[in-house]
């Protein structure tokens, strides 16, 4: 099962795709791996890579929303006795899909009071992007027990405009820039 675009809606916001669920016989194969190395006492290393192929049997297509390949790659400070201070960097790639199904449609807008055929590129994925994280925590004994965390992550650091192929809305906006984050966990 999987949702397929299959035509469009014109509303009097514009013309919008319309999705529905099919069913097929397919074929997924992929790989998923993740390495984790800890350097010694304070520093440690991750890496990680994801890579999926789909095929619709039946038509003899690729599936559509197979994600591309993604690798990370992930660095990690940590100190026990800087009240357990964390701190890493993570470096995001995410390549452009190349195997998608062609389900671009034909729609009429109006030009000069004339309805025009123009062809919608909905098949197309976007490019691949890099992007950059920055996430650190420090830990406080606040109870007889209890422990608070106070973290500070930024996501997208270089603030990278990119679009998600996954995402149905990379149709009309781009993903979210740089994004600042302070977070205070209190266990008790």
């Amino acid at each position: 099962m999987f949702l397929k675009p299959v035509s469009f809606e014109t509303t009097i916001r514009g013309a919008f795709p319309v999705w529905q669920y099919q069913q097929t016989n397919a074929r997924l194969v992929g790989v998923d791996t993740q390495t984790n190395w800890k350097i010694n006492s304070h520093w440690n290393h991750s890496l990680a890579f994801a890579y999926v192929n789909g095929s619709d049997l039946t038509q003899n297509i690729p599936l559509i929303d197979i994600p591309p390949f993604t690798a990370s790659t992930k660095i990690q400070y940590s100190n026990a006795k800087w009240n357990h201070f964390l701190i890493e960097v993570k470096g995001e790639l995410v390549g452009e899909q190349k195997q998608f199904p062609k389900n671009d449609y034909t729609t009429n807008i109006v030009v000069n009071n004339v309805l025009t055929p123009v062809e919608v590129d909905i098949s197309t994925p976007p490019n691949s992007y890099e992007l950059l994280h920055i996430y650190s925590e420090i830990k406080f004994k606040t109870f007889s027990k209890g422990i608070a965390t106070l973290a500070f992550s930024v996501q997208n650091v270089l603030n990278t405009t990119y679009r998600d192929y996954l995402n149905r809305q990379r149709f009309f906006a781009d993903e979210m820039g740089r994004n600042f984050q302070i977070q205070l966990k209190i266990n008790y």
